[in-house]
């Protein structure tokens, strides 16, 4: 029997569409081989049963939003998402406070000359040390004005934000801005749709839903992503593995940077934007030479990087925990948005360390709104939701970190019974085989 964790008004989807279907069959067909893609070489045939009866025993909508929402009126949804839209624009929400971008580059100068004077000062080891932790502040801290930059809410104009977003992710972060917009555009139309939304197709280190089970074709990586043995292995235990997984994320952001450079068809600035990565490297490249030996250099690179570990828990922790059922087109876009996001309540003192962050639902709604007049806008969208009846989800850091664990946890335990269930069958059938023989 399959254990489910209720995840505060949500339990994970595990539905199977007739188009994930097809797509379960069409992968199948490509498969060269038939055996040894599960524990003991269980046939592809064992592995298939077990998820049909996976989907036999949870086979209707299990998520509670579905019930709260089968009556929404959706024409009263998106006309009171129109006069939200104008409150907005009249309260002047959409203008940037450029005063709070002194204080972000204070805070950028100070991280930064820390980290120098640390690296180029040292004299034992842990001032090294010491010079990485405040350089991966200062990367995980600039990010969300690279963001800003993304989302052109800095001067709202497409071109003079596209350079300044430049200038931050490629030649001071060494990713790629045209990459992050290319991905995050998609991300923000089809949050959470596990065949469309790349930032929830992390397999086969995660999958946030059994759906990913079914070697769905991932539209925007134009390929099939294989519920494979290795996805196997690492979504059993990805509840404890998310934060060790996570702290490699800057190092697959690299990874995924230069496939889009070098591979993608249609690349704004794509020469700028490889002058500036191949910048990044030269001036790491000459603060890691002023570290004195080939060992603390190697701790530096993983200490800086991995210590960005945080802001990719801030970018998952808005998701993962959320729902992924596809509702089709005729959902209101702002009933879309906040059944698969959630915010994060903190105190107003440190807005600075989530950088907007923590006020996903608000910024999905609303992309272009400056991250530093987000929090004037909860009280809005929470009065919005009460007179439309949408649920809007707000948990403390703590407590969305446990929804993502248990949302993880739940896919985790399912991967257990299918494995129970493809033990049993398989043992059936050789059963049966040898009784033939």
């Amino acid at each position: 029997m399959i254990h489910l964790y209720y995840i505060g008004d949500y339990l994970p989807d595990i539905t199977k569409t007739n188009f994930r279907k097809a797509m379960q069959k069409k992968s199948r067909q490509s498969e060269k081989q038939l055996m040894a893609t599960w524990e003991g070489g269980m046939s592809i045939k064992a592995y298939d049963a077990a998820l049909d009866e996976l989907n036999k025993v949870h086979s209707t909508d299990l998520s509670q939003d579905s019930i709260d929402q089968q009556d929404l009126d959706n024409i009263k949804v998106r006309e009171a998402y129109r006069q939200l839209d104008q409150e907005i624009k009249a309260r002047g929400l959409y203008k940037c406070n450029y005063w709070k971008y002194g204080e972000e580059c204070c805070r950028y100068f100070t991280l930064i000359g820390l980290s120098l004077w640390f690296t180029l000062k040292g004299t034992v080891w842990w001032h090294y040390i010491l010079g990485a932790v405040f350089l991966a502040g200062f990367w995980h801290q600039l990010v969300f004005t690279a963001h800003d930059a993304g989302h052109n809410e800095i001067t709202g104009n497409s071109n003079i934000d596209h350079i300044i977003g430049v200038i931050i992710a490629d030649f001071i972060g060494g990713l790629s801005l045209g990459w992050w917009k290319d991905n995050h555009n998609v991300h923000h139309v089809v949050t959470n749709h596990p065949e469309h939304d790349p930032d929830i197709q992390h397999l086969p280190f995660m999958a946030i839903t059994t759906q990913l089970f079914n070697d769905l074709y991932s539209t925007y990586y134009k390929r099939i992503l294989p519920f494979d043995a290795a996805a196997k292995f690492f979504v059993q235990y990805q509840h404890y593995l998310y934060y060790l997984i996570l702290s490699f994320g800057r190092f697959n952001l690299h990874r995924l940077s230069f496939v889009y450079l070098f591979t993608s068809k249609d690349v704004r600035n794509r020469k700028l934007e490889l002058f500036g990565i191949t910048v990044f490297f030269i001036w790491f490249g000459a603060l890691l030479s002023c570290v004195p030996s080939w060992g603390l250099r190697v701790a530096y690179i993983f200490v800086s990087y991995m210590l960005t570990f945080p802001l990719h828990v801030q970018i998952t922790l808005s998701h993962f925990g959320m729902s992924t059922e596809d509702k089709g087109p005729n959902e209101p876009f702002p009933a879309k948005m906040l059944r698969t996001t959630m915010d994060v309540d903190c105190p107003i003192w440190l807005d600075w360390f989530h950088g907007g962050l923590q006020y996903q639902a608000v910024h999905h709604l609303f992309p272009r709104i400056p991250r530093h007049n987000l929090r004037a806008c909860v009280p809005l969208v929470r009065q919005f939701c009460d007179e439309v009846g949408l649920h809007y989800y707000m948990y403390n850091f703590s407590t969305g970190n446990g929804v993502v664990l248990g949302a993880l946890k739940s896919v985790a335990d399912q991967v257990g019974f299918m494995n129970q269930v493809a033990k049993h069958n398989a043992d059936v059938w050789n059963g049966e085989k040898t009784h033939k023989d």
